[in-house]
């Protein structure tokens, strides 16, 4: 075997390795569910306070089966429409930007305010009955959390 045959069969072998390597990574964050991986949205933050038995409830009630949540869900859609419109119209127009963002912080607002009445009034109903759990111990024994101070380690079983 010539020389230069060994050095491109063995740059081949590596350049394959390395895309098998690139290829398995990307399998791999698709197999997890790979989303961003980032930072938890405001929601997401939001429900983790939520003791996790009302969750479930919480979900249901957001969720867009009654007219007037797919209208909020349809206006929530159409104003991001319109923002993503004007901020790509050339030429630019900063009065219908500015327009057009208001309107989906009007909307965002909207549902926020439906989001946390719901928490609210579902946890309010919970401990009226007697059956609102603790809060969830998010960071563990005594590690703080990233929106606040530590959390004192959970109370022994049985007290």
């Amino acid at each position: 075997m010539k020389r230069s045959t060994l050095i491109l069969s063995v740059l081949l072998v590596l350049s394959a390795a390395g895309n098998l390597a690139v290829l398995g990574i990307f399998a791999g964050h698709w197999l997890r569910g790979g989303g961003g991986g980032g930072p938890p949205s405001s929601v997401e933050r939001l429900m983790g306070l939520v003791p996790e038995p009302l969750r479930p409830e919480i979900d249901q009630a957001m969720r867009p089966k009654d007219e007037d949540v797919k209208a909020q869900m349809e206006a929530f859609r159409a104003a991001r429409r319109a923002v993503t419109e004007t901020l790509r119209q050339r030429p630019f127009d900063a009065a219908a930007a500015e327009a057009a963002l208001a309107d989906l912080r009007q909307v965002t607002g909207r549902a926020q305010e439906r989001l946390h009445r719901t928490i609210v009034e579902r946890m309010e109903a919970a401990q009226a009955a007697g059956t609102l759990p603790p809060p969830p111990h998010r960071g563990g024994k005594g590690k703080p959390d990233k929106d606040g101070p530590p959390h004192p380690p959970p109370p022994p079983p049985g007290n």
